[in-house]
């Protein structure tokens, strides 16, 4: 239960609060602080104490993925500002694998993805009996700290 100007609500949304403000929030032995500086003529910034909880941040991003032999593995490393090593993340394919595969349809698949300071490492395999084709591959990714 939320509690502003003395009142409790058990539902605390549309409050707008001016000024330089802190929403503290705790429950079953989690606590946490975001604080949100409003004054006039700056850049709003959200600061967050320590990397406890999570919050996740997303985005897509392209990946000019060369041909890649039947059976073999290539790896590369897309820069993504803000990831960090400790992130946790999830990486996934976008649209139809199939679509720009080539005429032998034999798409790259990603295998693996591993945060780095500012970049995220992917690894593609071409599991099927042929060489993969270039391909264009839009990927989705969530990182969570």
């Amino acid at each position: 239960m939320a509690n502003f100007g003395g009142q409790n609500y058990t539902s605390f949304s549309g409050v707008n609060i001016k000024g330089s403000i802190a929403i503290r929030a705790e429950g079953e032995g989690v606590s946490g602080t975001l604080k949100m500086d409003l004054s006039e003529g700056l850049n709003r910034a959200w600061t967050f104490p320590n990397k406890s909880g999570t919050f996740p941040i997303s985005g897509t991003f392209t990946v000019n993925l060369p041909a890649i032999a039947a059976g073999a593995f290539d790896r590369t490393a897309v820069t993504v500002s803000g990831i960090r090593v400790e992130d946790a993340i999830l990486v996934t394919v976008q649209g139809d694998p199939l679509k720009n595969a080539g005429a032998i349809q034999n798409p790259a698949q990603l295998i693996a993805a591993a945060a780095g300071n500012g970049s995220i490492t992917l690894t593609f395999a071409s599991l099927g009996g042929t060489t993969t084709a270039y391909q264009d591959i839009i990927c989705a990714y969530t990182a969570v700290r």
